[in-house]
């Protein structure tokens, strides 16, 4: 008769569960291992929505190799020659209002297993260093469970400001010292063009808030610039804010775009991003989102244009990501009690430096920081000349983001032109050689609903007909010059490339007769069955799923600038935009409609 089995001792029970113990970590050793190795050959190609399972894989590995993390970071520690030991105030998570500065983390975030190494941690931060210099702070949970502990770790950026920690922060979007901006000779910045050139900034700052749409956005930048460089102040830089076309809950910098460096050098205005001096959740839970001015600190800021009376007239993006608490401050001598629209009147009298009347006479006394809740609706003679000459025109995009534009041109043209362009390339130089081509900026959809009630869409929005004898006119005078000149060959029709934002069907199938290209950012798969070598070449460029919502609309505010002709709408400030920079950056033609 067979045994029966013997019961389990707790020491027998003990045994088995440390072995299956060890055989999951092992398991997990493994796996860490082989992600390891097969993610850091391309990380830096992850879309937004596999990055963050990743980093979530990452997360639950690191917390079962815990001590072997803590050996590899001791490994790591002593080939990082540049790395200073963080204060026992930071180790213990105090404020040190002299904290070691942080490079703003690029939108494009390192993959979640690229090499780094911890610079300083705390029971609600770590601070981390990317094998290619870029530092990144994460925060734990923690830090959102205790909003006064998290403040006191943060510290304050007016202290920040005060100290100048922000010196070796170096932008997001610097150029390298190998890449070439366009055709005027300027080149990007490398960290010590930075570093030298942010040390001659002015000690005192001046900020706004963003408000409205990206282009929107960038006149009051134009005007917060030009505000900075008459009062002798840096710019303090928002973020491009989200806004009603792009809603997320943080905006990137603008040196992810645009090449600040160059910006400097050639306008001799200072800037300094807020990404530089206050590092803030990007993706946060909603025990921030819902309660976010718990973890906020003070701005003041002065109302002008009736914006920014009370915090509840502001429907900004940039406090939130920013954890900054709105304080409006009307000045003595404000007699239009924070409604001037005025200029000259917001340089002279809202920010203008206070007096203090003392036994010795009157003595200015310069603040640190200024604010003005609305540049964008300041005005006055002669200024609109003076936000393009000064401004407007020295603010060129960065390299990357120019180098992605032309990727997108060697996909579109090279079908439309049959061959003479190149296929899809990954080369990182940009204002690589292309065929002409002409641009189309098609606003539709929100300028449909704008019309008047009772007038008519065709009476009310420029018309595609109305564009495709824009075109014909720009192939006539084409043919023209050509008969002049001493060309041989055959003149062939440009393609014609069109960015808008129409949804209706009927209005596409338009666009598609006329055999011009519609620049999609949707995803590629979506395509997968559409004949190659369409007659709109409409073929989806997968820009949103590779780099999420800002992209698109940056990486069309680029092409604008790169038709040769340029056709768009009087009613858009994207177009007039796109139109001032084609034609001074390289001379190209521009119709507005």
């Amino acid at each position: 008769m067979p045994s029966s089995p013997r019961p389990r001792t707790s020491a027998t029970r003990f045994a088995i569960g440390k072995a299956i113990l060890l055989v999951g970590v092992s398991f997990a050793t493994l796996a860490l291992v082989h992600l390891n190795l097969s993610v850091n050959l391309h990380h830096r190609n992850l879309g937004p929505t596999e990055l963050e399972e990743q980093k979530q894989l990452y997360q639950e590995l690191q917390q079962q190799q815990k001590e072997q993390e803590q050996q590899q970071q001791q490994q790591q520690q002593q080939h990082y020659h540049q790395y200073q030991p963080p204060s026992s105030q930071q180790q213990h998570g105090g404020q040190n209002n002299t904290a070691t500065p942080l490079t703003p983390p690029s939108q494009t975030t390192p993959g979640p297993f690229a090499t780094f190494t911890i610079l300083a941690e705390t029971d609600l931060t770590r601070t981390v260093q990317y094998d290619d210099g870029v530092q990144h702070k994460i925060f734990k949970d923690q830090f959102f469970k205790h909003p006064e502990a998290a403040k006191q770790e943060m510290g304050s950026f007016l202290d920040r400001l005060a100290t100048r920690s922000w010196w070796n922060v170096v932008p997001t979007g610097s150029q390298s010292d190998d890449e070439e901006q366009g055709d005027d000779g300027e080149e990007g910045g490398d960290d010590e063009d930075h570093l030298s050139l942010m040390a001659k900034a002015p000690g005192r700052f001046f900020t706004y808030l963003p408000l409205g749409g990206g282009n929107n956005q960038f006149t009051a930048l134009q005007k917060a610039a030009l505000l900075a460089k008459d009062m002798n102040r840096t710019l303090l830089l928002p973020p491009i804010s989200p806004n009603q076309h792009v809603k997320t809950w943080a905006g990137p910098a603008y040196s992810e775009f645009y090449n600040l460096d160059q910006f400097i050098r050639l306008s001799g205005i200072y800037v300094l991003e807020w990404h530089a001096i206050k590092q803030t959740p990007s993706d946060p839970p909603k025990s921030l989102t819902r309660h976010w001015e718990d973890f906020s600190e003070e701005l003041v800021c002065i109302p002008n244009g009736g914006v920014g009376l009370s915090n509840q007239s502001l429907f900004d993006r940039f406090r939130p990501q920013f954890l900054l608490k709105y304080r409006p401050h009307i000045p003595r001598e404000d007699v239009t009690y924070g409604k001037s629209t005025d200029y000259a009147y917001a340089k002279n009298v809202l920010l203008k430096d206070e007096v203090d009347v003392g036994a010795s006479g009157p003595s200015p006394l310069p603040e640190l920081l200024k604010c003005l809740s609305c540049p964008y609706f300041l005005g006055g003679a002669g200024l609109g000349s003076r936000l393009w000459s000064e401004v407007g025109v020295h603010l060129r995009f960065n390299t990357r983001i120019e180098a992605m534009v032309d990727d997108i041109l060697d996909t579109l043209l090279s079908s439309a032109t049959k061959g003479r362009g190149g296929g899809e390339s990954v080369s990182r130089i940009p204002f690589r050689p292309h065929p002409e081509f002409i641009i189309v900026h098609l606003r539709r959809g929100d300028i449909v609903k704008k019309c008047p009630a009772g007038v008519a869409e065709v009476d009310c929005v420029v018309q595609i007909e109305t564009i495709a004898e824009k075109v014909d006119e720009i192939e006539k005078k084409r043919r023209i010059k050509a008969l002049k000149g001493a060309e041989k060959d055959k003149v062939a029709r440009l393609p014609v490339l069109v960015a808008t934002n129409e949804k209706r069907v009927e209005e596409l199938d338009k666009i598609e007769k006329l055999g011009w290209i519609l620049l999609d950012h949707g995803d590629k798969s979506e395509d997968e069955d559409k004949e190659e070598g369409s007659a709109t070449n409409m073929r989806k460029l997968g820009t949103f799923a590779k780099y999420g919502p800002w992209y698109p609309p940056m990486l069309d505010a680029v092409l604008l600038t790169r038709g040769n002709y340029m056709i768009g709408m009087k009613s858009s400030r994207m177009s007039a935009l796109a139109g001032q920079r084609g034609h001074a950056w390289y001379g190209h033609e521009t119709m507005l409609l």
